[in-house]
């Protein structure tokens, strides 16, 4: 634990991001007419209205604080004109004029008292090191400290106390918080778009958007359908299939086996005896039944004490009560026997010795999964039959099974037997795939599953894994950002799949999203494997892989990258999929403020190794 704490650096505000909007069915914000740039989904009811970054941005308006800070900045040039139209002379001639210097000067040191009071909100809430980050704002903020100095001076002094000298710095001030006016506006938009410098935008989104302003130059409805058609294409990423055009041909049947081998008989499906009954009872014990019920909804559970109790059997009490509340076993017609057999086998193939790697993390991920679905309600927002909870909880189970605490690069570079497997396509990945369905084959936990249910399963199952491959995350995420902002996104339907691998990434990389008592302990763990990666790199001659030299990784920089890069842009995107996580954000701002606070301890740490 000595190695853990330091970096805090801009922790941002906008998750206003993508947070999407909910406006009563039938609204007419919410018609699909061409053109517009919204993708709506019904729940229960109400119609969820998914805009696109520019959309958003554009109905946000100017925050109460910002526009105060503006008035207070126009006011505040008005005074500095005054003092500059009026001379000492002047005052010392006319009483009249000195009284109404004096009354300025007392305005002005009050709004420069609520420009400090501004200051001290915006670095408690982006953090003294966000604020600070631009030299701008603490030139301005020594602007305004002398200020307040030099005409609490003026105020107190009277008569020639004052020199030339001073009168001189005096003016030289006025300038300069005159400067400060003009500059106000400009450094408020800055700091509340710190959290923003990092976004990535792919081309396939700006020719969306070009399309999309190309459209609204035309009134020809002929022309606008054939760019939204393309539109469509290209947020679909289906612009590489065939269109089958002029006289059809047996031939061209080549061009579409994929597609009717998705064409399944019911005549497929296996019997099943009417006279078997599958229970839902797996003799959880009570007192662990008890548990799960109190705090599985929880972000803050405390499962690494269950680890010590239950080993890796853990996982199993787990998913066993995963199925049993939802009756998985009855409506799937599995038997609890053959579950608690496949699953005590992805149990105990996680390796015990990897720090990160392991059951606990299979623990952590599937548990995570599990909360977006019941606590973010993605059970109602994709429509979930028991096929599809089957799909995700044993895909987050088995996601990192038989992992050998060494990423893909390493394995790559060493020439090992999964990256000559699998031709460094996504080796661990693949091999967790294949390591899941070699086990449900031996226990026949699937056997009852119809033909067409075990296509879609291992369809959607593939998919899921494969997107846990980081080497994946800024793809993937591009691909989830064009179906987001096409007019047809449907998490119940036709984007069901893309949400499934969306949840078990963004679960994998859930880290930042829990308290800090337990994102703190993970830390620890992946960057003491990614170290161990790295001794062995260096022994072996390799090139380290970035964070796995212990020498040179500062902690808290770590992990303030990961959640800049990676977890924070992930998760606003993922709030347009299910609002409800915006309830929850506030963790990750938290998380980024604490380990921006141990930035310089580890950096001292590192200097002194």
């Amino acid at each position: 634990m000595s190695e853990q704490q330091n970096l805090k650096e801009e922790t941002n505000r906008n998750f206003a991001l993508a947070t999407a909007k909910v406006v009563p069915r039938g609204s007419k914000e919410i018609s699909n007419i061409i053109g517009d740039r919204r993708s709506s989904y019904n729940i229960e009811g109400y119609d969820h209205v998914i805009a696109d970054e520019n959309t958003d941005k554009h109905n946000q308006g100017i925050p109460l604080i910002d526009k105060a800070v503006i008035a207070l900045v126009v006011l505040f040039t008005l005074l500095v004109f005054i003092n500059f139209s009026f001379t000492s002379n002047d005052a010392k001639e006319d009483s009249n004029i000195e009284q109404t210097l004096f009354i300025t000067k007392i305005v002005e040191l009050v709004i420069l008292i609520l420009f400090v009071l501004e200051i001290s909100v915006r670095c408690y809430t982006n953090g003294l090191i966000v604020y600070f980050s631009d030299c701008w704002s603490f030139f301005d903020a020594l602007i305004i400290i002398a200020s307040i100095v030099l005409i609490i001076l003026d105020l107190n002094l009277q008569g020639d106390a004052f020199t030339t000298i001073s009168k001189v710095l005096r003016g030289i001030f006025r300038f300069l918080r005159l400067f400060l006016v003009f500059r106000k506006y400009n450094q408020v938009k800055k700091i509340n778009n710190a959290g923003l410098r990092y976004s990535v935008r792919s081309p396939v989104e700006k020719v969306i958007e070009i399309m999309r302003d190309l459209a609204d130059q035309f009134e020809d409805p002929d022309i606008i359908k054939q760019l939204n058609w393309g539109i469509t294409h290209i947020s679909n990423n289906t612009v590489y299939e065939p269109i089958i055009e002029g006289r059809k041909s047996e031939a061209l049947g080549w061009l579409n086996q994929h597609q009717n081998q998705q064409i399944i008989s019911q005549d497929s499906k296996r019997s099943v005896s009417i006279d078997i009954v599958f229970s839902n009872e797996t003799n959880l014990p009570e007192s662990l039944r008890q548990d799960f019920q109190d705090n599985i909804l929880n972000l803050d559970y405390d499962y690494f004490s269950l680890f010590k109790k239950y080993d890796s059997a853990i996982l199993t009490h787990l998913m066993c009560y995963y199925f049993e509340k939802e009756q998985l076993f009855s409506n799937l017609k599995i038997y609890p026997d053959h579950f608690k057999k496949c699953i005590d086998l992805l149990g105990s193939n996680y390796h015990k010795e990897n720090l990160y790697h392991n059951v606990i993390h299979a623990f952590d991920v599937t548990h995570t999964v599990y909360f977006f679905i019941e606590k973010c309600n993605f059970k109602e927002i994709g429509k979930l039959s028991k096929l599809d909870y089957s799909i995700l909880l044993l895909s987050a189970a088995a996601h990192d099974v038989d992992h050998p605490g060494l990423n893909n690069i390493f394995l790559n570079n060493t020439r090992h037997e999964l990256a000559m497997t699998y031709n460094d396509k996504s080796s661990l990945e693949q091999h967790h795939v294949a390591t899941l369905f070699k086990y449900l084959r031996d226990t026949e936990l699937l056997k009852n599953f119809s033909l067409q249910d075990f296509k879609y399963f291992r369809e959607k199952s593939i998919s899921m894994i494969l997107s846990t491959d980081n080497a994946m995350h800024g793809k993937d995420f591009n691909k989830l950002k064009a179906r987001l902002a096409s007019n047809d996104f449907d998490p119940g339907n036709k984007d069901k799949g893309i949400c499934f691998d969306t949840l078990l990434h963004a679960a994998d990389i859930s880290n930042p999203f829990k308290p800090i008592k337990n994102y703190e302990q993970w830390t620890f763990r992946v960057l003491g494997e990614f170290w161990l990666q790295g001794d062995k790199e260096k022994e072996l001659g390799l090139p380290i892989t970035m964070l796995c030299d212990r020498r040179t990784t500062n902690v808290a920089k770590s992990q303030i990258g990961f959640i800049d890069f990676m977890v924070l842009p992930y998760y606003n995107t993922l709030q347009q999929i299910i609002p409800q996580l915006a309830e929850f954000m506030e963790q990750i701002t938290d998380n980024k403020r604490y380990w921006a606070e141990q930035i310089e301890q580890y950096q001292t740490l590192l200097n002194t190794q």
